[in-house]
């Protein structure tokens, strides 16, 4: 029989990691209404039959398990009497969620960097993509779409480049371009201490207008370009796990990816537009359930 996990689904842990304060993090009534739907539809399919979410006190002695172990979760779980399980320190999870890090990793969208002046952020904007028809600009940390802004090639407005301050102030800023998305794609993993990971199978992602996201699909039947893109993503996969492992990572990850075309109207691969070093909405169905192996409890 399984054992029993106290779980913390603190989907607000990117904005958490994005602004470290002396006191800790505390999230706004707004930002706890907005996750408590996604909270709902989280659990259902990532916690086992006899887990529990941690509310007050009813988890004295069991193992904490929190979809990103920061040390908001970690003091929720002391709260309540769970032990958290081992996890990495903050200033790793920091590190590995920022889109800096995957930036260091190379670009795998033309014209994409992530940039720390304001005077790089004016020069790029200044100039046209290689694709797309415009620039997107993403704070260093972000979900369900937030933190985004798409802007005109050569045409940054005053409130373009506030956007881009108050991104450097967290860090930086990655400046991609802006293109025309076809379908999206992610694959998830398990790290653990010794460096060795495992892999889910390819799933589908759908997402608003907004980017945020709405489901998760498995894909029984892949076409021959799926076979094609999960082979790619596996790939990309791999080396992000070793690099999350140089960095002192451990634990789940997931790596977002997309098709789009280019001005040719072909449609080419993303093969890494986001790395999530901890759960996503989509990790029970591409790891453990459609997988075959049930995700660690």
């Amino acid at each position: 029989m399984a054992a029993r996990i106290a779980w913390v689904l603190n989907l607000d842990a990117d904005l958490e990691l994005a602004t470290p304060r002396p006191g800790g993090y505390s999230p706004k009534k707004s930002v706890l209404a907005a996750m408590q739907p996604m909270v709902a539809r989280l659990a259902a399919v990532l916690l086992g039959p006899n887990d529990v979410l941690v509310e007050g006190r009813n988890a004295r002695g069991l193992p904490g398990r929190a979809f990103c172990p920061t040390p908001r979760a970690c003091k929720i779980f002391t709260a309540a009497g769970a032990v958290p399980e081992p996890h990495p320190p903050v200033e790793v999870l920091r590190r590995v969620n920022s889109r800096a890090f995957a930036s260091a990793m190379g670009a795998t969208l033309p014209s994409g960097r992530f940039v720390t002046s304001l005077d790089e952020a004016r020069a790029m904007l200044a100039a046209s993509p290689a694709v797309g028809r415009g620039w997107r600009i993403k704070r260093a940390f972000g979900m369900t779409g937030r933190g985004q802004r798409p802007v005109d090639a050569g045409a940054a407005s005053e409130a373009d480049l506030a956007f881009v301050r108050a991104g450097l102030a967290e860090g930086g800023v990655q400046i991609e371009p802006n293109v025309s998305i076809v379908d999206e794609y992610a694959i998830h993993g398990m790290l653990d201490q010794e460096g060795t990971h495992a892999l889910g199978v390819l799933v589908k992602q759908r997402c608003d207008a907004h980017g945020s996201w709405v489901a998760t699909d498995c894909i029984p039947e892949p076409t021959r370009a799926e076979r094609t893109i999960s082979a790619r993503l596996a790939e990309e996969a791999a080396r992000v796990a070793e690099a999350l492992g140089r960095e002192g990572y451990f634990g789940p990850f997931g790596i977002d990816a997309y098709t789009y075309r280019d001005r040719a109207g072909t449609i080419a691969l993303q093969p890494r537009s986001e790395i999530n070093a901890r759960y996503t909405m989509g990790f029970a169905i591409g790891f453990g359930v459609i997988s075959g192996r049930e995700a660690p409890r």
